[in-house]
């Protein structure tokens, strides 16, 4: 089993992250990357400040960064909270920007921690956890589905090409049984 760690995200990492951006395997569910630094610290500047509710991170396999999530109350996004109607939701996207970390069911690994050892904590109130995976990124859906979460409603956002799909687990699924010890 490797090593998961995950750290906030920082100015630093942008250059990280913009080459994430544009792997092919990335530019398949993300579009519109940003195209160089400044271009990301003018869209995830506010994120990095603690301006945004948004909550963004790195995500390092064995000490080596591979990839970036990120997680968000669904009611800050005026759009998603009216398709995705679960209230007290928090959503979450993420990537292996890595392409030599791609297929070797590391997707799963990492979106299990993260969401024990990230999301519980840092999203206490929150009763329903939401991905919205473009409808035909099977491997997303199969990590999803590996984790117990329920595809839901397809959506259309505004200015996407593609439909979404709605896959949510509870928070008591996602922390998984009480035990008394």
């Amino acid at each position: 089993m490797p090593s998961i760690v995950f750290r906030p995200m920082d100015e630093s990492d942008l250059g990280l992250l913009v080459g994430w951006r544009h792997e092919p395997h990335v530019l398949a569910w993300f579009r519109d990357p940003p195209a160089d630094v400044p271009d990301a610290r003018k869209w995830y500047g506010a994120r990095l400040s603690g301006d945004d509710p948004t909550r963004m991170w790195v995500v390092e396999v064995d000490g080596a960064p591979v990839g970036s999530l990120q997680d968000y109350p669904v009611a800050a996004d005026d759009d998603l909270a009216v398709r995705v109607q679960l209230p007290g939701s928090v959503g979450f996207d993420y990537l292996i920007g890595d392409p030599r970390e791609v297929g070797r069911g590391l997707g799963t690994q990492v979106l299990a921690a993260y969401l024990r050892d990230v999301v519980l904590p840092g999203h206490r109130d929150a009763r329903w956890f939401v991905a919205c995976p473009d409808a035909r990124n099977a491997a997303s859906l199969r990590v999803l589905d590996k984790l117990g979460f329920a595809q839901r409603q397809w959506i259309q956002m505004p200015g996407e090409e593609y439909a979404q799909i709605v896959c949510r687990a509870s928070r008591d699924h996602v922390a998984g049984p009480v035990t008394d010890e």
